[in-house]
Formats: structure tokens, C-alpha cells, sequence
């Protein structure tokens, strides 16, 4: 029984040591931002992106894997990212399409209604030079 005890008691006093030389004993001291810079104000496009589009990429606490879409304030797109299916936030869409709707106010047949305008506008110029 003593056996045990002092072969416990020299196993924690080993991984205690061990814990303590593994420890960084360099402290890293981040300096703040100054409080008399200010920062530059946003562009105009990001103002009218909603706040919702704004939160960051959030995969949730779960581990399921389905592929959904966010908006990036830095790239001004819908990117692709891997949701865990729990939690999360908002900026989370099912579609580029749906992401695009909510963040950039695009319409799902924008692209479409585009080229269908053009088309129209080329027949109409060649009817009327002819």
C-alpha cells in the first residue's frame, strides 16, 4: 500500500514539474490602440449592407457538415463555409443566392432581367438602323 502511495505521489510530482518548465515564462504585453487615432469611416457600400451581413463566419459548437454561404465585408461577396448545424449566427444563408438577396439586395433573376434588356435593346437598335 506505502508502494502505491509514493508511486502516485512521484508521478504528480514529476508531471507538475514537467507542467511547470513546459509553462512560457516569456509574458507577451500587446500594446492597445491609441485612443487619439481614429479610424477611417466605412465606404458607402458597406453602410448599406445590413448589420446582420456584418457578423463574421460562424461554423457553430455542432460537428455536422453543411456547406452554406456568408457575406465578407472584405471581399464584398457571398463565401462559401462549413456550418456544424448548431448556434452559429445570422450571416448564415443556404444559397449564394440567399446571401446575395439579404446582403447585396440582389434578385435572384437580376443577372437574367439583365441580359434579357440587352437583348431587347440590340433588336431595337437593329430594327431601327435598318
Amino acid at each position: 500500500m506505502c508502494f502505491r502511495y509514493s508511486f502516485i505521489v512521484f508521478a504528480a510530482v514529476l508531471l507538475l514539474a514537467a507542467g511547470i518548465r513546459a509553462a512560457p515564462s516569456d509574458v507577451v504585453v500587446e500594446k492597445a490602440d491609441d485612443p487619439a487615432v481614429t479610424n477611417p469611416l466605412p465606404d458607402a457600400s458597406e453602410l448599406t449592407v445590413p448589420e446582420d451581413c456584418h457578423q463574421p463566419k460562424e461554423t457553430g459548437r455542432c460537428f455536422a457538415l453543411f456547406y452554406r454561404y456568408a457575406y465578407n465585408v472584405d471581399t464584398q461577396s457571398c463565401e462559401e463555409f462549413v456550418y456544424g448545424g448548431c448556434a452559429g449566427n445570422k450571416n448564415n444563408f443556404e444559397s449564394k443566392e440567399q446571401c446575395e438577396q439579404a446582403c447585396l439586395g440582389k434578385s435572384a433573376g437580376s443577372s437574367t432581367d439583365s441580359t434579357t434588356e440587352q437583348s431587347s435593346e440590340v433588336a431595337t437598335e437593329t430594327s431601327t438602323s435598318s
